[in-house]
């Protein structure tokens, strides 16, 4: 059994302690979602961003709010350019509104381009394309691609008709 008795004195510095303690773990918390927000959503959930199935991949893209045919599923090896033009940096800003994704270094390397056809894309007259880029089954690149015009999007329902008219 422990017992412990406080006078003024003490109950103050243990009071005091406690306040430290507390400051600290809220601290550390704050610097773990600082370095590992890759690894969550806005919401606070966590994202798998391991991906060896198209099934894997389907259900990424279902959890940003898309239906997807998961017989489209078509793969080709792309390479990530060396060096990023303005052109380019705008389309990584893009990327990096999914999930905190970016492709920067990755640069120079090549990936596979994983593309998904969307079945409930509900913007008038167009039609839409999942992308996943995925290298050594870890997905580090995802956005929807907008046809007929062929702009990029970042792969998340509820941001993209705010994407396509800001």
């Amino acid at each position: 059994m422990f017992v412990l008795t406080l006078n003024k004195k003490k109950s103050g510095k243990v009071v005091s302690a406690i306040i430290v303690v507390a400051f600290l773990v809220g601290i550390g918390f704050g610097v773990k979602n600082l370095f590992f927000k890759n690894q969550e959503t806005g919401t606070g959930s966590k994202v798998n961003l391991k991906m060896k199935t198209t099934q894997e991949m389907a259900e990424y893209i279902i959890s940003k709010g898309y239906t997807v045919d998961l017989q489209s599923a078509q793969v080709k090896e792309v390479r990530i350019p060396k060096k990023f033009d303005a052109e380019f940096e705008n389309f990584n800003r893009k990327i990096n509104k999914t999930d905190n994704l970016s492709l920067e270094k990755y640069k120079n390397d090549k990936v596979n381009k994983w593309t998904f056809a969307i079945t409930d894309y509900d913007v008038k007259d167009k039609t839409a394309t999942a992308v996943l880029l995925i290298k050594k089954d870890k997905l580090i690149g995802a956005y929807l691609l907008q046809h007929p015009e062929g702009t990029a999007h970042p792969l998340q329902k509820n941001s993209i008709r705010g994407d396509i008219l800001g």
